[in-house]
């Protein structure tokens, strides 16, 4: 089955709308708001990262079989219900303030439940968007999602934070959650516009799940490019919280500018995002990932010379390698996308695509785990330079090592799919 223009059109709009009405309720979990209203309703700090963290765990715990379920089927028919859930969850959410006594325990149910639309509706997405966004495209496409998503995201930050500080109460917090349950159910028809193009894999096939697993491992290139991904997350994902900690913690900003550098970066992704997206359509994704690895180990570097830097032109000039760090990461996640359309088998797609997110989320989790534990033994020295008043830090010791590293993965460009493609039709004098 195949679209026409208008068809095809009207499905990448509704796929936008889907996605710009899930961050109104996924964007708390990443401004603040989830964490502000648990503690409004009395949960501990150790408790609300708990908490904080359940869509995380759960997600992990729950994409593959999920996507099994999906190829099985159908990916809208998972989806669907998933977005259902979410309904469900949120909803819980935002009630939970009514009874007091019991508050916290009815947010955590919600969040669980919230956690488990997000890896039910996530488990088949990008192979159901696989068929429709066509492969000329799908950078400029990708681009523009994630941009569109990430001013939605950053606006409702802004207008959240408004309304709090006009009026910080329980009441309002159930409002915020009150619109992100409206946000879902509108969430749900415009999923359902949004054609499923590939029909379920034969639900009288013998295989199990884990020959199904052991089979789109095999599928070429794919393992490759999942280790690729993998490292790169690794040596690049912990970079904006290190900039954050050495704000904090060595140069001592106040909170508001901390907050600042940070929309700068979100400000400087949807900027990669969208030029990413351009410059893949053009150039391919080559460009891109070779791109970003020089531009990711210079920020990075760069963020050490601050020391060198006057005091005065110190917010400027961490405001321009924010925006660059931004930028480099956006345009990688674009990349990234496309590449992972492109290689993905013809048949269980959504467990090679729900593979290949865990093996992302793993670098992602290593990439604020290790210096985590770096520091916690100590191997690391607290002040270190080339004199006394040029010092730096054990998070800059960090980040050295993670500008070195991303420069030396260049040489594993090979893995990305695009780059051996090229080299076998040289090989053959193509």
């Amino acid at each position: 089955m195949t679209l026409n223009p208008v068809e095809e059109k009207t499905a990448m709009r509704n796929i936008l709308l889907t996605q710009c009405l899930e961050i109104i309720a996924l964007g708390t979990t990443i401004n603040g708001t989830l964490l502000l209203y648990l503690t409004s309703i009395g949960a501990s700090a150790v408790r609300t990262m708990i908490y904080l963290a359940l869509p995380s765990l759960l997600n992990a715990l729950l994409l593959l079989p999920a996507a099994y379920l999906a190829d099985r089927y159908g990916k809208k028919l998972i989806g669907q219900a998933g977005i259902t859930v979410g309904i469900i969850g949120w909803g819980i959410v935002a009630l939970a303030a009514f009874s007091q006594e019991s508050s916290e325990t009815i947010v955590v149910i919600g969040i669980i439940f919230a956690s488990c639309s997000i890896a039910m509706f996530g488990s088949g997405w990008f192979s159901l968007l696989s068929p429709i966004v066509p492969a000329e495209s799908r950078g400029r496409f990708f681009g523009q999602l994630r941009l569109t998503v990430g001013i939605v995201s950053l606006s409702l930050s802004v207008v959240f934070a408004w309304l709090l500080s006009l009026h910080n109460s329980i009441a309002m917090y159930q409002g915020i959650y009150g619109i992100a349950t409206l946000a879902y159910i509108a969430r749900w028809f415009t999923y359902r516009r949004i054609p499923e193009l590939e029909p379920p894999v034969a639900k009288a096939g013998d295989q199990t799940f884990s020959q199904i697993f052991a089979k789109v491992f095999r599928t070429k290139n794919f393992a490759a490019f999942c280790s690729y991904m993998f490292l790169l997350s690794l040596f690049t994902a912990g970079a904006a919280t290190l900039f954050a900690l050495v704000e904090n913690r060595v140069l001592a900003f106040s909170d508001s500018r901390i907050i600042l550098l940070s929309n700068i970066t979100l400000v400087g992704s949807m900027f990669g995002m969208f030029m990413g997206g351009r410059i893949i359509d053009r150039h391919g994704t080559r460009s891109v990932f070779a791109g970003c690895h020089i531009m990711l180990a210079q920020t990075m570097v760069a963020f050490l010379l601050r020391v060198f830097v006057p005091l005065s032109f110190m917010p400027f000039y961490l405001g321009i390698l924010h925006f660059m760090l931004g930028a480099a990461l956006g345009a990688v996640g674009i990349a990234m996308t496309t590449e992972l359309l492109a290689i993905l088998p013809n048949k269980n797609k959504s467990v090679a695509s729900s593979m290949f997110i865990i093996y992302q989320m793993a670098g992602t989790a290593l990439s604020g785990l290790l210096p985590a534990w770096f520091l916690k033994i100590g191997i690391l020295k607290s002040r270190w330079g080339l004199s006394a008043a040029q010092q730096l830090s054990s998070f800059d010791g960090i980040l050295l090592a993670f500008s070195l590293m991303t420069l030396i993965l260049v040489a594993t460009l090979g893995l990305v799919p695009s780059m051996l493609k090229k080299s076998e039709s040289t090989s053959l004098g193509v």
